[in-house]
């Protein structure tokens, strides 16, 4: 394989996600491949049960191995909950006068004595660790200068931001990979590299908040200034949501599909008609107003969007930062979700947003099928703008014979006559031709007439009637379709 192999590993509250890349000459990913594999054991970020996260990595890995024929062996590791933390920390150093001219004109070196000391900052609690550090401004003599190497001052500054993560939480994360034979590159707070696949460059400049929400966990990035100021995450993602959906004595079958097809973020806007069902007891329909769907999810959003306010506020970014809202993530297909954030954030410009930067168009399109797939998306640019990751290929496995394969005797050129032989196809024993043999003509079997079916008392409708052959379940569904209700369920089930 050549080129710059890229491998990232999302290990949400709801599924394991397996991306692979290759890196191009102009910098731009070709995705090969994504999996998700679903996955049990994880609460808001945290993994509770090794085990069972364990079998879904092995799962989606065994997965896109199989599907690429390689073997992974190293892969970039995101990592969400609010366990993860920032922190702000700011030192300064004396400039030293190296042109021994009295202009105190700052170098590299001065800069560089300023990123040392910050990382030999050492923590209060020892249960947490550091996982990723940057400058966001620095100063000279007080006053904020974008690029501080080549200026003059007496003393030199810097804010940087420091990502702290609970230890033991990085260490299990880091474990579940590496007893599947995974080694870890780096682990990434998916807050911190969200931006690469869905912020544009005005948006990094100008200011943006990206807002992802997860199965568990919603995160929380604010961009200013062409950097990412904040970051956060909110233990409450869209399974809280589904939850509160369940409570309505919804099947849990239908709940994601009811919510993405059907919900409404806005329950005002909500049309007041009537959705059915088929219940859990087989013999029996359920049905919902669309109005009261709604209204369980607009409240459960306008608690995530109360928590965005604190964190967006937290971020210190001032009065005056006027951020685009990008919505991403599983969480975010619903409609009307960018009316109501903006309407409780008061932010003007709110939308839903999916990985498009970076990639080559055709992977793409082939392999981006929805926000939930951004967070491994970031994943994949990150680790590009990093580092290659080992990846081997796999050996390939010679295809099983069959016990007919097994026994027939090797045949020898000489015991081919010279007619044109036709081509062996894979998985049939070759057939020796002898003269004596009178060739056998195929047994005609007969046909079999096909099975009337029962009559049913919907055959005479003629809002029902088609040239196919139609279940009872689309019978029932165009039933309720004319008496104004909207049909949840599987068209082709023959029983209720």
């Amino acid at each position: 394989m050549e080129g710059k192999q890229i491998v990232a590993i999302d290990i949400g509250s709801s599924n394991v996600v397996i991306a692979v890349g290759n890196v191009e000459n102009d910098g731009l990913v070709t995705i090969r491949g994504i999996v998700s594999e679903p996955v049990e054991g994880v609460n808001s970020g945290r993994i509770e049960n090794s085990g069972l996260v364990s079998q879904a990595i092995v799962t989606a890995k065994n997965r896109i191995e199989q599907n690429l024929g390689i073997k992974i062996s190293e892969a970039y590791a995101g990592l969400s909950g609010d366990f993860v933390r920032c922190v702000q920390v700011t030192d300064l150093v004396y400039v030293q006068d190296d042109l021994k001219n009295g202009s105190n004109q700052i170098t590299q070196r001065d800069v560089d004595e300023l990123d040392r000391r910050m990382k030999s900052v050492k923590l209060p609690d020892s249960q947490e660790t550091i996982i990723a550090m940057e400058p966001l401004r620095y100063k000279i003599d007080d006053k904020e200068v974008a690029v501080p190497v080549g200026a003059f001052g007496r003393v030199l500054s810097a804010t940087y931001n420091f990502i702290l993560c609970d230890k033991a939480m990085g260490d299990r994360l880091r474990h579940c990979l590496q007893q599947n034979n995974i080694k870890v590159k780096e682990i990434i707070p998916n807050a911190m590299i969200m931006h690469n696949s869905v912020a544009t460059t005005d948006d990094m400049q100008d200011g943006a908040v990206i807002v992802d929400f997860g199965g568990g966990v919603t995160d929380v990035s604010v961009l200013y200034g062409g950097k990412v100021r904040y970051v956060a995450s909110i233990p409450i993602g869209a399974k809280s949501i589904n939850a509160d959906i369940q409570t309505l004595a919804i099947p849990t079958s239908y709940i994601e599909d009811l919510k993405i097809q059907y919900g409404s973020a806005i329950a005002a806007d909500a049309k007041d008609d009537i959705i059915v069902f088929q219940a859990p007891k087989r013999a029996q329909t359920k049905n919902i107003l669309r109005k009261n769907l709604a209204i369980v999810i607009e409240a459960r959003l306008k608690e995530i969007a109360e928590w965005i306010r604190r964190e967006i506020k937290e971020a210190g970014c001032g009065s005056k930062f006027m951020p685009t809202l990008l919505l991403t993530g599983g969480g975010s297909q619903m409609s009307d979700i960018e009316k109501l954030f903006a309407r409780e954030l008061e932010i003007s410009d709110a939308r839903t947003v999916h990985p498009e930067y970076g990639f080559t168009e055709e992977s793409m399109l082939e392999h981006i099928t929805s926000p939930a797939d951004a967070t491994v998306a970031s994943l994949l640019i990150y680790g590009a703008k990093r580092g290659s990751c080992t990846i081997g290929v796999a050996p390939k496995q010679p295809a099983p014979q069959t016990p007919a394969q097994q026994n027939q005797p090797r045949i020898g050129l000489s015991q081919y006559d010279t007619r044109q032989q036709q081509p062996v196809q894979p998985g049939q024993p070759i057939q020796q031709p002898t003269q004596q043999q009178p060739v056998q003509q195929p047994v005609q079997q007969p046909k079999q007439q096909p099975k009337q079916q029962p009559k049913s008392p919907y055959d005479d409708d003629p809002d029902v009637l088609t040239t196919e052959k139609v279940t009872l379940g689309e019978k029932l569904r165009k039933f309720f379709t004319k008496a104004g209700n909207t049909f949840v369920g599987d068209p082709g089930e023959g029983d209720f």
